[in-house]
């Protein structure tokens, strides 16, 4: 198996390295993440998924709150139940 070195902001290290099970290597732990992302299948259960690997700051967290409300300012789409 050919390996690639690839560069993370310290921060992003200390998370991921947070959320790291005991034994377990970064490769297998990005693997396991993007895994479990991947076999989501609604926004919640993504969020429900990345709640459990990362907190946001409370300025991020505010950040982010505010993007939404304007992304939802221009929407048209009709709210629709689709379950």
């Amino acid at each position: 198996m050919s390996t690639k070195t690839i560069a993370v902001d310290s921060r992003v290290y200390a998370r991921l390295a947070a959320h790291k099970r005991e034994g377990e290597s970064f490769s297998t732990l990005l693997d396991r993440l993007l895994t479990e992302a991947a076999a989501a299948h609604t926004g919640s259960d993504i969020l429900r998924g990345l709640s459990a690997v990362a907190r946001l700051s409370p300025d991020d967290a505010r950040t982010f709150l505010k993007v939404v409300a304007e992304n939802r300012k221009g929407e048209r789409w009709e709210k629709r139940d689709l379950r």
